[in-house]
């Protein structure tokens, strides 16, 4: 597979580079594993919702689920070289990380046991380093936005 883009003309205007070539397969996995992980969760909360009919479930993993579609449709773009990618890639990284700040903070009451104050901490944990990676790739791709040629 080249790596040289082709115009409508059929001319080259430029090749894409490797750090973004490689941004760009990271986001393929990390975003189809979200998409898939989100499709799984619509299936398992629609299973949970004939126990306990609460709605609020399958929002969150539909927002979820709209959140990895967007990166995931984001990188496509930059794959192509396209600068519209690189927006829908940040609003797809804004809306993961709303939700998962909207998931921990509606999170019911876990008491005051050990337990309890362990698995909010680890929830915490996950929310500081998933906004962390989501920050740093931003960052990254937006380093390459000078290749993005239209």
């Amino acid at each position: 597979m080249s790596d040289q883009v082709l115009d409508s003309n059929g001319g080259g205007t430029g090749a894409r580079p490797t750090f973004l070539t490689v941004l760009c397969i990271l986001t393929f996995i990390g975003s189809g594993l979200g998409v898939l992980g989100g499709i799984l969760g619509l299936v398992g909360s629609s299973a949970l919702a004939r126990f306990a009919p609460s709605g609020g479930l399958m929002i969150w993993t539909l927002l979820g689920l709209a959140a990895a579609g967007l990166c995931l449709f984001g990188a496509i773009q930059m794959w192509g070289l396209k600068k519209q990618g690189f927006m829908l890639y940040v609003a797809g990284v804004a809306l993961s990380i709303v939700v998962s700040l909207i998931n921990v903070f509606t999170m019911p009451d876990l008491g005051g046991s050990a337990l309890g104050s362990s698995v909010e901490s680890a929830m915490w944990t996950g929310v500081f380093i998933g906004v962390a990676i989501n920050v740093a790739f931003v960052l990254m791709y937006n380093a390459n936005r000078k290749a993005l040629i239209h």
